[in-house]
C-alpha cells in the first residue's frame, strides 16, 4: 500500500514538472496567425485610419450641398463728446461750451444663410471624388492584407514541411540504431567484424546530427513566422497540423495542375479578383472625376444664394422694433485666375494617361507572375510524381541490401547507401509536396483567390 501511494506521488510530481513544458506553449492556427499579423501591421493600421478619415471627408463633401446657417448677435452703445462745439446764450451773451451725450443702446440679432445653387454640379462631383478615394483606400487595404496573408501562409507551410522532415529523420535514426544493434548481434556470433559496428555507429552519429539540424530548422522557421506576424520573437508555440490540407495523392495533385492549365483564364480571374488591379482602375476613375471637376470650375459659372434676417432695438425687450430681411443671388464667372483652373485640367489629363499606362504595365506583371507561378506548380508536381515512383524502388533496394548483408553477399556500406538513398527520397518527397502546396497558394495569390 505504501509503495502504491509512493508511486502515485512520483507520477504526480513528474506530471507537474512536465506540465510546465506541455502547457507553456500555445497552439497557433493559420487563421489566428493571419489575424495577429493584420492587427500588428503598421500599413494595415494606417490604411484603416485613413479609411475612417475618408468617411469624414465624404460627410464634409455632402454637407457642402446644404445651406449654411449662422446666428449672430451684438450690442453697441454710442457715447459722443464735442469740445467747444455748442453755443449757448447766457444773459444775452453768446458762449461756446463743451457738450457730451450718453448716446443710445443698440441690441441686434441676426440669422445668416448661404448656399451654392449651381456650379456646373462640381459640388456633387466632389462627393463622387471622395467616394472614389474611399474605394481606392479599400482596395489598397485589401491588397496589403492579401500580401500579409501570403507571407504568413508560406511561412506556416514551411514550418509544417520542416516538422515533417524532422519526423522522417527520427524514423531514419531509429532504423540506423536498430541496424547497429543487429550488427552487434552478428558480431557476437562471429558473422561480422567489429569494423562494421564502428561503421554503423558513425552512421548513427551522422543521423543524430541530421535530426538535430532539422529540429533547428523548425525553430528558425517558427521565429520567421513570429517576425512576419510582428509578434513577440521569444514566444513559444506549437503549429496546428490540420489547418492546411496535406493529404494529397498523385491523382489529387494532377487534378489541381489540370484545373489551372489555362493561363488566359487565370489572368482573367486575376483581373476580376486582384485588389491591385481594382485599385489601378479606381485610380483612373479618381483622375477622370478630378478632370471633370476641373472642367466644371473652368467653364461653368457659380451661382449662390444668400439670406439675412436681422432684429435690432434699444433694449432686449424691444428687439423687434427694427426688422430687416435681405435676400440675394450672386453669380461669379472665372475670367482669369492665373490659368490655375486650366493647369488643373491639364494635370488631370496627364495623370489619366499615366494611370492607363500603369494599368497596362500591371496587366503585364500579373500575366508574368501567373505564368511563373503556374510553371512552379507544374514543376513541383512532376518532381513529386517522380519521387513517388522512385520511393518504391528505394524501399526494395533497402530490403534486398539488408537480406544480402545478412547472408554475406554484400557489405554494410551497401546497406547504408540504400538506406541513405531511401531517406533522401523521403525528404525530397516531403519537400516536393509542400513546395506544391506553397506554389498553389502563390498561384491563388496572383489570381486573387487566396483566402483562409
Amino acid at each position: 500500500m505504501q509503495i502504491h501511494k509512493r508511486s502515485i506521488h512520483i507520477i504526480a510530481l513528474v506530471v507537474m514538472l512536465c506540465s510546465g513544458n506541455i502547457f507553456a506553449q500555445d497552439s497557433l492556427g493559420l487563421k489566428q496567425a493571419i489575424n495577429i499579423a493584420f492587427s500588428r501591421n503598421s500599413q494595415v493600421t494606417t490604411l484603416q485610419n485613413t479609411y475612417q478619415n475618408q468617411l469624414y471627408s465624404i460627410d464634409n463633401a455632402k454637407g457642402s450641398l446644404f445651406p449654411t446657417l449662422s446666428l449672430s448677435g451684438g450690442y453697441t452703445r454710442n457715447i459722443s463728446s464735442t469740445k467747444g462745439g455748442v453755443i449757448i446764450d447766457q444773459n444775452g451773451i453768446p458762449r461756446t461750451v463743451d457738450a457730451s451725450t450718453n448716446g443710445n443702446n443698440t441690441f441686434s440679432l441676426g440669422l445668416n444663410s448661404n448656399v451654392t445653387l449651381y456650379n456646373g454640379f462640381a459640388n456633387t462631383r466632389n462627393i463622387d471624388l471622395e467616394e472614389a478615394n474611399l474605394s481606392s483606400i479599400v482596395y489598397n487595404l485589401e491588397a496589403a492584407k492579401t500580401n500579409i496573408m501570403l507571407n504568413v501562409t508560406s511561412t506556416y507551410i514551411d514550418i509544417l514541411k520542416k516538422q515533417k522532415i524532422v519526423v522522417a529523420n527520427q524514423d531514419n535514426l531509429k532504423v540506423s540504431i536498430d541496424q547497429l544493434n543487429s550488427v552487434k548481434v552478428f558480431m557476437e556470433v562471429g558473422k561480422k567484424t567489429l569494423s562494421d559496428v564502428y561503421k554503423q555507429d558513425v552512421l548513427v552519429s551522422q543521423n543524430e546530427f541530421k535530426l538535430e539540424a532539422s529540429k533547428n530548422d523548425v525553430n528558425k522557421a517558427k521565429v520567421d513566422l513570429l517576425f512576419v506576424m510582428n509578434d513577440n520573437i521569444n514566444r513559444e508555440y506549437n503549429i496546428r497540423q490540420n489547418d492546411i490540407n496535406t493529404n494529397y495523392s498523385v491523382n489529387d495533385l494532377r487534378a489541381v495542375v489540370d484545373k489551372t492549365s489555362n493561363i488566359t483564364e487565370l489572368v482573367n480571374k486575376a483581373k476580376l479578383n486582384r485588389a491591385e488591379y481594382k485599385s489601378a482602375l479606381q485610380s483612373i476613375e479618381v483622375n477622370e472625376i478630378t478632370l471633370d471637376i476641373a472642367k466644371k470650375n473652368l467653364y461653368f459659372p457659380t451661382i449662390s444664394g444668400s439670406g439675412n434676417y436681422n432684429w435690432s432695438g434699444d433694449a432686449v425687450g424691444n428687439m423687434d422694433a427694427n426688422r430687416v430681411l435681405t435676400l440675394g443671388i450672386n453669380l461669379s464667372y472665372p475670367i482669369f485666375q492665373g490659368n490655375s483652373y486650366k493647369i488643373r485640367e491639364q494635370i488631370a489629363e496627364v495623370n489619366i494617361k499615366q494611370k492607363r499606362e500603369d494599368l497596362n504595365q500591371l496587366v503585364q506583371q500579373i500575366t508574368n507572375d501567373v505564368k511563373k507561378a503556374r510553371y512552379d506548380l507544374e514543376t513541383s508536381f512532376k518532381q513529386y510524381e517522380i519521387l513517388e515512383r522512385s520511393l518504391v524502388s528505394a524501399q526494395q533496394d533497402v530490403l534486398l541490401s539488408e537480406e544480402s548483408y545478412r547472408v554475406g553477399l554484400n557489405t554494410l556500406l551497401d546497406v547504408q547507401t540504400a538506406q541513405n538513398n531511401l531517406n533522401s527520397i523521403l525528404i525530397s518527397r516531403i519537400t516536393a509536396l509542400y513546395d506544391f502546396i506553397t506554389a498553389k497558394a502563390r498561384l491563388d495569390y496572383y489570381t486573387g483567390e487566396l483566402n483562409y
